[in-house]
């Protein structure tokens, strides 16, 4: 069916080209600019239909989305209690001691300490525990922060193409798509450890005079012990457990589904495991509301669900399925590089989750009419993840772990940020291609 644009389509994508000048610009708190983004719409009725409220429809795009939401508070709060055992500081101190302090073995090791974490914890709660942790490295060992801070972000959002629990848009792709974990890790996850190569050597050679000039004394290396990073050995005997029952909850719930017909949510899962951690542990709730969730995302998340809803409600995402469609005459291998290098520079400039969101609905129109898709929801997944780590606004990690560095005073201007990342985007999204046209085209 051929939808024209409507007034309300109209609207929909002014209001999402201010909010997203808005974002890249950074004139505006990220947050502010898309609540009042969704507000905007909800006044004037794009969502209203005959027998609801504007404001009733818009809530909808949130509550389809309430176990993303879930999910991401779930993780926070219980990665945040076990994170208080030093856990994953000792991790970081023994990692120090393995390369022996060498800079760029050290680059290596914390670049993948973040792929690994994020692939089970997923990388909001990852970059929550690694810069802290990094921080405290810069300091110590008077380290250069741009390679560090560039490696984790990239490994952050390459990760989240691992399996369904590493990002937001993997966790809602897959959700609404129908993928499975192992499914997901035996497709976009495979690739990433390609892709992660390639960034580590890119990162390598770009930085390679800043790591040339560091010196890391051997003394200061054996100074740190890590035993002596474990704060609270109860915590970590009781945590641990329940973290990673959580997340082999959250693995094998396709298989638990089959044998029992028990159906298991992410966001109940890790809710549940958070609370269960408070009631052991014995934390007071408005605390741990305070100070381990990140309300700001949350915030965000809910009113980039209603402006990207928009786009749904009016038909613009069936309109742009088609115009892929006709631009790429139905030949898959050419959405595929379109989805995939297209996906990884737009979202480079445009929040990976809403666009995500966005293209889910496009593919989705595109299988309706008779498109064998497949190979476009991994191109999907990788576009976005690789191109998450594009800018400083690209995915909410990269906010978090930028918005860290300025509170150390290490401010790095958007566009110098963007010319050292941009290349790699580039080099991975033609990678991920390569790769998808032998395995699947």
């Amino acid at each position: 069916m051929n939808f024209g644009l409507s007034i309300f389509s109209i609207i929909s994508l002014v209001v999402l080209s201010i909010v997203y000048f808005f974002l890249i610009s950074e004139k505006l708190n990220k947050v502010i600019v898309a609540i009042l983004g969704a507000t905007t719409l909800i006044i004037a009725q794009v969502f209203r239909s005959g027998t609801h409220t504007s404001q009733e429809n818009a809530f909808t795009f949130i509550a389809h989305n309430l176990d993303i939401l879930g999910f991401v508070i779930g993780m926070m709060v219980l990665v945040g209690i076990v994170k208080e055992s030093g856990i994953f500081e000792a991790l970081a101190i023994w990692l120090v001691r393995a390369v022996h302090g060498n800079p760029r073995l050290l680059l290596v090791m914390i670049g993948y300490l973040t792929l690994f974490m994020t692939t089970f914890f997923s990388n909001i709660p990852t970059i929550l525990i690694v810069v802290p942790i990094l921080v405290i490295l810069i300091r110590t060992f008077k380290l250069p922060y741009l390679p560090y801070f560039f490696v984790v972000i990239m490994m952050a959002n390459l990760g989240g193409a691992m399996t369904p629990i590493s990002d937001p848009t993997t966790y809602y792709q897959a959700k609404v798509v129908g993928l499975s974990f192992f499914e997901v890790i035996s497709n976009s996850g495979v690739i990433v450890l390609i892709l992660s190569m390639v960034t580590l050597l890119y990162s390598l050679f770009v930085f390679r005079k800043e790591l040339a000039v560091t010196k890391v004394k051997k003394k200061d290396v054996e100074f740190f012990k890590p035993v002596s990073a474990l704060k609270d050995t109860v915590l970590l005997i009781k945590g641990l457990p329940i973290l990673f029952s959580v997340i082999l909850l959250m693995i094998f719930k396709e298989q638990i589904h089959t044998l029992t017909g028990v159906t298991l949510d992410n966001a109940t899962l890790t809710i549940g495991g958070a609370f269960l951690a408070m009631m052991i542990f014995h934390r007071k709730p408005h605390k741990v509301f305070r100070d381990l969730i990140d309300w700001e995302i949350i915030f965000f998340f809910m009113g980039l669900f209603i402006v990207v809803g928009a786009l749904e409600f009016t038909h613009v995402i069936e309109l742009l399925a088609e115009q892929l469609v006709h631009i790429s005459g139905g030949s898959i291998p050419m959405l595929t590089f379109l989805i995939t290098v297209g996906s990884a520079l737009l979202s480079t400039f445009i929040d990976n989750v809403p666009y995500n969101i966005t293209m889910v609905g496009a593919i989705q129109a595109m299988e309706s009419s008779g498109l064998a898709v497949y190979p476009l929801w991994w191109a999907l997944n990788l576009g976005t993840s690789i191109g998450g780590a594009g800018s400083p606004i690209a995915a909410a990690c990269n906010v978090i772990a930028f918005g860290q560095a300025e509170k150390e005073g290490w401010k790095t201007a958007f566009f110098k940020y963007l010319a050292l990342a941009l290349p790699l985007v580039l080099i991975n999204s033609l990678v991920a291609f390569a790769v998808l046209w032998v395995r699947y085209l």
